[in-house]
C-alpha cells in the first residue's frame, strides 16, 4: 500500500479511490435492483466505467514495478561495465521514467545515484540536495534509521558528484587520489565510488597527457 501511494500521482490515486467507491455503490445497487426485480441494464452500463477507473492506476503501478526491476538490472550492468553503451542507454531511459515519479527521499536518492553513474554530476548534486530537503520536510524530531541512512547517502552521493565534476586541470594526481580516498561512503555505495574514482582518474589522464 505504501509503494502504491508513493508511486502513483495524486490524480491516479483519486481515480483509483473513486473507481473503488463507484464499484461498491454499483454492487450494492445491483443487489437492491435484483431483490426488487427491477431493470438492471442501465446499472450494468456503469460497471465498465468503474473497472476502467480501477484498472488504469493498477496498470500504471504494474508498469512502475517493472521499471524499478529494470532500473536495478541496468544499474548493475553499468557499474560492472561503465563503457557498455547499450546498458547506459537503457539505464538512462528507465531513469527518465522513474525520475518523473520520484516523490520520497529514498526514490530521489536513487535518481541522484543514477545521474552520478551516467556522468551527469550537476543533476546528481541537484537530486541529492532535493532528497535532503525532502527528508527535512517529512521527518519528525526523532529520525529513524531509514531517514538517517537516506540523508547520509544523499550527502555521500553529493560528495562523489563534486569529485566527478572537479576540474582535473586544476589539481595534481596525488591530490585528486587523496580527495577520492578521503570520501567516506556506506557499504552499498562502495561500488559506485569505484566507478566514480575510475572515471575521474581516466578524465585526469586524458586531460593531462
Amino acid at each position: 500500500m505504501r509503494d502504491l501511494i508513493n508511486d502513483l500521482h495524486l490524480y491516479e490515486l483519486v481515480l483509483l479511490g473513486l473507481g473503488i467507491l463507484l464499484f461498491f455503490i454499483l454492487s450494492v445497487g445491483l443487489v437492491y435492483y435484483i431483490i426488487k426485480k427491477e431493470e438492471i441494464k442501465k446499472l450494468l452500463f456503469f460497471f465498465p466505467i468503474s473497472i476502467i477507473m480501477i484498472g488504469y492506476p493498477s496498470i500504471q503501478e504494474f508498469t512502475i514495478s517493472k521499471d524499478k526491476i529494470a532500473f536495478t538490472k541496468h544499474q548493475d550492468e553499468v557499474m560492472k561495465n561503465p563503457k557498455d553503451s547499450v546498458a547506459r542507454q537503457k539505464f538512462s531511459e528507465v531513469t527518465e521514467k522513474l525520475e518523473k515519479r520520484a516523490k520520497t527521499a529514498e526514490d530521489i536518492v536513487r535518481i541522484s545515484e543514477a545521474k552520478l553513474l551516467l556522468g551527469n554530476s550537476e543533476e546528481a548534486i541537484k537530486y541529492a540536495d532535493k532528497a535532503i530537503q525532502e527528508e527535512e520536510i517529512t521527518s519528525s524530531e526523532v529520525l529513524d534509521r531509514t531517514q538517517i541512512s537516506t540523508t547520509t547517502k544523499a550527502i555521500q552521493l553529493k560528495n562523489l558528484a563534486k569529485i566527478q565534476n572537479i576540474n582535473v586541470k586544476e589539481v595534481d594526481k596525488n591530490t585528486l587520489q587523496n580527495q577520492i580516498r578521503n570520501i567516506e561512503v556506506s557499504k552499498d555505495l562502495e561500488a559506485v565510488k569505484k566507478v566514480v574514482a575510475k572515471k575521474t582518474l581516466q578524465k585526469y589522464h586524458r586531460n593531462n597527457n
